[in-house]
This record gives structure tokens, C-alpha cells and sequence, in this order.
């Protein structure tokens, strides 16, 4: 065998060797659940939550490599009367997330909930785990619809469900 021949199939080897590896599927990429609420239902700070209103809406907040305009900022309302002009104080939970569809945990995930015995809005936690999953399953020209199931044991925060929230213009 002639080295050029032996190059040649090293580097056939280095090729192979490379695309199993690049095409492994991650293996801890979290999975959207199959069994979830019709709407985002659960507790906060121990209190019961329905989602009754479901919006996106822009804001200015940006996070980790993401700029605000990669960001959906999906607010969920336990009060039927909130709309896109109702401060965003008023909303119980923040879900923001890159605007892409996927499943995303961890750093690209950032999760606002307001304390329901806090009517002032000022009372809440924002933080981001490997236990909060959202799943953003399809994006239209009015609409970004998915899935949400965070926990956090700690705050007695636990909901999850399906979630659509029509864009605010």
C-alpha cells in the first residue's frame, strides 16, 4: 500500500469519525411532553393558576446572546379581561424564550412570575433552570403557539400546559 493510499484512508477514517459524532443526536435536549394540560394551569407561590388570557408582546428585554428581537415575550394572565393594553405589571407570568421553534431549557429560557399576594406587581421571581421547558411548536403571521412546564420546588411555583397567544400590534 502506497502512502497515499494510507492518507487517503485516514483521512476517510477522520471524515467518518466526524460525521457520527456532528450528527449525534443530544442526548439531554429536553422533550416536549405529550400529556399536557389543554391550557397553562398550575401554581404560583402555592395559589392556583388558570391562564385565561395568552399574549405576546414586545419588549426591551434581552438576555444572555439574545437580543430582544430574537425574543418572544409570552405573557399569561389568570384575569379574562387583560388585553394588550393592560400594563404588563397586570400579567402573572412571563415566558421568554427565542423566537424559533424548538425546545428550549436552561439559558434560553427566562421565566417572570409576579407574586398573586403582591397586587402592587412589584413581588416575583425571574429565573431560568434546566427544570423550565417551553416548546414553541409554530410561529404564524398572528400567533405563536407551544408548550410550558416549568417547576420550582423552592418558590412553590409548578404549571404547565399549551399555550397560544396571539401577537399584539
Amino acid at each position: 500500500m502506497t502512502f497515499y493510499q494510507l492518507l487517503k484512508r485516514f483521512f476517510s477514517l477522520i471524515l467518518l469519525i466526524c460525521i457520527f459524532t456532528c450528527c449525534k443526536k443530544k442526548e439531554d435536549q429536553p422533550q416536549p411532553e405529550l400529556n399536557m394540560p389543554a391550557v397553562v394551569t398550575g401554581n404560583l407561590y402555592g395559589s392556583p393558576f388558570t391562564a385565561k388570557v395568552t399574549i405576546e408582546r414586545y419588549t426591551k428585554f434581552s438576555m444572555n446572546n439574545y437580543r430582544s428581537e430574537d425574543l418572544f415575550s409570552i405573557y399569561l394572565a389568570g384575569d379574562g379581561s387583560k388585553t394588550c393594553s393592560s400594563p404588563l405589571s397586570e400579567f402573572s407570568i412571563r415566558l421568554t424564550v427565542p423566537k424559533k421553534t424548538g425546545t428550549f431549557s436552561g439559558n434560553d429560557t427566562y421565566i417572570l412570575v409576579n407574586d398573586p399576594g403582591d397586587p402592587s406587581g412589584q413581588n416575583g421571581a425571574l429565573f431560568s433552570s434546566e427544570q423550565t421547558i417551553i416548546t414553541i411548536s409554530s410561529i404564524t403571521g398572528d400567533k405563536v403557539s407551544g408548550q410550558v412546564n416549568v417547576k420550582w420546588a423552592e418558590q412553590n411555583i409548578d404549571f404547565k400546559g399549551r399555550f397560544e397567544a396571539s401577537y399584539c400590534k
